[in-house]
Formats: structure tokens, sequence, C-alpha cells
């Protein structure tokens, strides 16, 4: 009677054994398969010339636990961790990583990175240059384009470059119809504002403000169609000395006069003055590096004593 009760017994217990090994299987082949983490790098900040800050924002581990995160980065576009990198900790969410040991004035690339056990996540490239080892005048090649307002004082400068060549020679400002959009400035600073808020409204389409939001140039991808008062400095701090590959030609900005008219700026003669939406002109594209200060509509940012614009109070009508 023993030898049956330790016979069942056993039997049992092999049983259950053999049942909780088959759930287990069942269940680790239910489980979704780890893929690799998913991530933002965030933007690049406090850019001096050794130095610079970005990090990364974790949104999904992917299914397994992050065991490394940071920062990669190199001189060329997609860096790995094979290159240079931080190690700023584990886990999901947001991180700063803190980039060192640069080169003055060179330009780097930089992704965050993610380790789980699927393998390695990156989030996509951004692109900076460092502080020169010398402070920047107007009139230099930075950034992708040529220095035409600067602010601030070194090593924290900041200011506007435009692309060293016409995006255009014959392009409309707009041409589907007069509307008063009432969404644009005038002032230094706000040419970016001006040219997301009329690409938001028009869509797509052939014309000034959606050709520079969608132009890619020497890396970068932030263009915009500069405001009346930026045109004006680029006619008067590039054009007038010899900088920038400039034609006599009229120049769209990205600011409104009226419904039927946006301002132009004359490089043959820098009078600036209101044409009609539906004329085509040349447009050159302009970016920011460094932090400009947000404008109202009516704010100006600080600009050189020797600025001038010569405004024309002409109007050219729409027939």
């Amino acid at each position: 009677m023993k030898k049956q009760i330790v016979f069942f017994t056993f039997q049992f217990i092999l049983t259950f054994t053999l049942l909780l090994f088959i759930s287990s299987c069942e269940t680790d082949q239910n489980k979704p398969e780890a893929q690799k983490p998913t991530l933002n790098t965030e933007a690049i900040s406090s850019i001096t010339q050794t130095s610079a800050t970005s990090g990364g924002n974790i949104v999904s581990d992917g299914g397994a636990s992050i065991t490394a995160r940071g920062v990669c980065w190199f001189t060329s576009a997609d860096p790995a961790i094979s290159d240079f990198k931080t190690s700023d900790g584990t886990g999901t969410g947001i991180f700063t990583s803190n980039i060192t040991d640069l080169l003055p004035g060179k330009r780097y690339h930089v992704r965050a990175y993610a380790v789980n056990s699927a393998g390695i996540g990156y989030g996509p490239d951004i692109a900076f240059t460092t502080v020169s080892s010398t402070a920047l005048s107007v009139g230099d090649t930075y950034q992708g384009g040529i220095i035409f307002y600067l602010s601030g004082t070194y090593p924290n400068q900041r200011g506007l470059v435009c692309a060293q060549n016409d995006q255009g020679t014959s392009v409309p400002w707009y041409s589907q119809g007069y509307i008063y959009y009432g969404t644009t400035s005038n002032a230094i600073g706000s040419g970016s504002t001006n040219t997301s808020s009329l690409v938001s409204i028009l869509g797509n389409g052939f014309y000034a403000a959606k050709f520079c939001d969608d132009l890619i140039l020497n890396g970068f991808d932030d263009w915009f169609l500069p405001s009346r008062d930026e045109l004006g400095l680029m006619y008067t701090n590039l054009k007038n000395n010899g900088f920038g590959n400039f034609t006599t030609a009229s120049y769209w900005s990205s600011s409104e006069c009226d419904y039927l008219n946006a301002y132009t700026q004359y490089f043959s003669s820098g009078r600036q003055s209101c044409n009609n939406k539906f004329h085509s002109y040349s447009i050159r594209a302009v970016r920011s590096f460094g932090v400009l200060p947000g404008t109202q509509p009516g704010e100006y940012l600080p600009m050189p004593d020797s600025t001038e614009f010569y405004f024309s109070q002409e109007k050219i009508s729409a027939n």
C-alpha cells in the first residue's frame, strides 16, 4: 500500500511539473520578441569652442530593459557608439548628455543611443558647429551660410546667416488668390515664424515661403524666407560690402503689406517696397544660429547703428 502511495505521489509531482513546463513554454512563445529601443535626439544647446549639451528621450524600451544610454558624435553623419560617446545611465525617459573635448569651429554630428537585449537604437542625426577660436564677424561663412546679423558677445554670439546663392530667380510670393493673412511681422528675428505660419496656412505649392521651408542645404533643413528687416540687413551688411553673390534683382521677404502685396528689397538701390504677390522675384533663404530672442509683431531686435533702410511708400497694383 505504501508503495502505491509513493508511486501515485511521484506520478502526481511528475505530471504537475510537466504541466508547469508546458505552460511556461506556451507563455514564452506568446511573449512578443524584444525590439530595439525607439528614441529622439535632444536639440543641441550651450555650444562653446570645445563643448555642447544634448541628450535623448527614450519613448519605448522595445520590450526589454535599457541597459545603457547616451549620445555619440563624430565629424561625419550618423555616428555610432564605436565613435565618441557618453554614458548616461539606464532606463527610459529624457536624459541630458555633456559633449566635451571638441575642436573650435568644427562641424559635428550627434545621435542619441540606447541599448537593450535586442540591440542598439539611435535617434535622428543632429549637426552643429562649435564656436570658432575667434569672434565671429558679419561676412564670415558659418553654419551653412554667410553671417549678416550678429547679437551677443563672444563666445556666446548668435545671429542669422543667408545661403551663399539664390534659391530661385522667378518665384511668386503666392499665386492662388488675394488674401490678407495678417500673421507676419517685419522685425528681425521673425522670418522663421513668418515662414512657418505661411506654410501652415497656404499648404503645398510653388511659392517663396514654401520653397525656403523645404530647402535642405549644407546639412541644414531649418531655412526660411527672411522678414522685411532681415532682408534689409542682407542688403546693408552683405551686398553693400561685396558679400553674398547677390544680383541687382528684387528679392521677396516673408512680410505682408496687405492682401495684394508683400515687401520686396531692390538689391540695385536698397529700396524696399510693396509688390503684388502674383509677381515673381528672386529668393534667398536664411537660417539662425544660437538662440534669437522671440519677437512680437512691431518689436525689433537691436541692430547695428550703421543700419539704414530706404523704404518706399510705392505700392504696385494688382492690375
